[in-house]
């Protein structure tokens, strides 16, 4: 219903719709993502390029169907997935899954090209380098070391990626809105929702909430939820209505916020706990760590020559100070 509703907001109309919760709730012509087909096209698109490296590791016969799942494989092909959507150059509505699993994902999509930089090229540089040393040996022994130029990432595929970053980086205008459960008065799932929210990087553009507790925490929010973000309860059984007003919403407009003249950096931090934050400085940016969760926030340029001095949590928004 959500969807539908979304999809009568003005501009929207016949917007595409991919399904990546895993759950498949949308009939067609939505788009439900399924790991087995999308894997088998990948591998029919990588297969020619891996030969060399599979004969070497004696894979040649390998079948794909019967190789057992790898853990983080899923969630590779699901972010491969978005990008190809993205790439389209369209409206996109995309179904997530639940939350801690989306956030995740969210996460792996906006940092998708830095992780291949970081890792991935180093590791090819490596491989180069040793090929070269054992190039000898490779005639002695009739082996055929594979070059890692099949291994790179063609120039398509880089380009989606770097795409998809920046289509959700924090400054970029696309919105997360989320149905959340609110089961009791003191909101304590809620606010670990919105803390593991906050320390993935992102910010909700509108929350809906679900629940017991729902009219009471939208109608009176709590202390640690930012004046900036709205709420609505989501009326059960659904009222197209409800749905409808709660899409029409303005996304939140809380962004970070540098307040040169008084050296200070304020970040929306709704849910976090100011007893449970570890902030630490590495250089030219701050490390903030929660409930085992980390954010790395890089610092303007005007403050990167500072040290940090103090930290203040109020309302939902955390405001950094240096000197």
């Amino acid at each position: 219903m959500l969807v539908e509703a979304e999809q009568r907001l003005p501009g929207r109309a016949g917007a595409a719709v991919l399904d990546l919760s895993g759950e498949q709730w949308l009939a067609p012509p939505a788009s439900a993502y399924s790991a087995v087909t999308y894997a088998m096209q990948l591998w029919q698109q990588l297969e020619p390029r891996l030969e060399a490296w599979l004969q070497l590791l004696q894979l040649q016969q390998m079948e794909p169907l019967l190789v057992p799942p790898l853990p983080g494989v899923d969630m590779l092909l699901r972010c491969l997935a978005l990008a190809e959507a993205l790439s389209e150059q369209r409206p996109l509505t995309v179904l997530l899954p639940a939350p801690g699993e989306a956030l995740a994902f969210l996460e792996l999509a906006r940092t998708g090209p830095a992780l291949v930089e970081s890792l991935l090229e180093p590791l090819l540089a490596w491989w180069d380098q040793t090929r070269q040393s054992l190039s000898s040996l490779e005639l002695m022994l009739r082996l055929k070391l594979p070059s890692s130029q099949s291994l790179r990432l063609d120039a398509s595929w880089r380009q989606r990626l770097e795409q998809m970053a920046a289509l959700l980086a924090p400054e970029a205008a696309w919105q997360l809105s989320l149905a959340l459960e609110c089961p009791d008065s003191e909101a304590r799932l809620l606010r670990q929702r919105l803390s593991a929210i906050s320390l993935r990087g992102f910010m909700p553009s509108r929350v809906g909430l679900h629940g017991a507790a729902a009219a009471e925490l939208a109608a009176a929010p709590p202390s640690w939820w930012p004046a900036e973000l709205a709420a609505i309860a989501l009326a059960k059984p659904p009222d197209p209505e409800v749905f409808n007003a709660f899409l029409a919403q303005a996304p939140c407009a809380a962004r970070p916020y540098l307040d040169a003249d008084a050296s200070a950096l304020r970040l929306p931090m709704p849910g976090v706990d100011k007893a449970e934050l570890d902030v630490q400085q590495i250089g030219a940016q701050i490390v903030l760590i929660s409930h085992g969760l980390r954010r790395v926030v890089p610092l303007p340029k005007p403050l990167q020559a500072k040290q940090c001095s103090g930290a203040r949590l109020e309302q939902g928004w955390l405001e950094l100070r240096f000197s």
